[in-house]
């Protein structure tokens, strides 16, 4: 558990250099974070952004393995789905759809 947070302290400590190697400019990430930019450079200087935005800045900056990870997320609730009896015959879908939107 003490390696978890160690590792996660190091992450924290890099988020600043990482931000500075992207091509996004303060802007984006300031949009992004929903802050001021005052509170945002403080944050940054201070390395003091809470677990969310940690999360927020994360999936920016790596996006190719946050959009993996969300997918490899979504296929393993579609396998549970499928394994549990929760699911829908194609033409009971669309059935429903022609209903609702014809």
């Amino acid at each position: 558990m003490i390696n978890i947070v160690e590792q996660y302290n190091n992450y924290i400590q890099q988020i600043p250099q990482l931000i500075n190697e992207t091509d996004y400019k303060a802007s984006h990430f300031i949009k992004l974070l929903g802050l001021k930019p005052p509170t945002y450079y403080r944050k940054l200087r201070e390395n003091a952004f809470s677990i969310e935005e940690v999360n927020i800045l994360t999936k920016a900056l790596f996006p190719k393995e946050a959009y993996l990870q969300e997918l490899k997320r979504d296929l393993a609730i579609s396998d549970d789905d499928f394994k549990n009896g929760r699911v829908i015959e194609h033409s009971v879908v669309m059935k429903q759809l022609k209903e609702k939107y014809l």
